[in-house]
């Protein structure tokens, strides 16, 4: 029987050095609580925020945007 091979995924969003497990960009707001994501390819790829918000910051707004929105409120990418 074959081993299964595990976490060998292709479609990873997140990079090697991030040590962060959210896997898009996104820039917190600490003072106003959101949390502002930005991704480049859209729907269905939206549908994945609402269950990482829910795990890594409960209580935060989250805030899809733009790369001009990200990039002026401070994010980096």
């Amino acid at each position: 029987m074959a081993k299964k091979i595990i976490n060998k995924n292709p479609r990873k969003f997140r990079l090697e050095k991030s040590s962060s497990s959210f896997r898009f960009p996104h820039f917190v707001n600490e003072e106003k609580r959101e949390v502002w994501v930005y991704i480049a390819s859209g729907f269905p790829t939206t549908l994945a925020v609402p269950h990482l918000m829910k795990i890594h910051y409960p209580g935060y707004k989250s805030c899809l945007c733009n790369r001009e929105t990200f990039i002026s409120i401070g994010g980096k990418l």
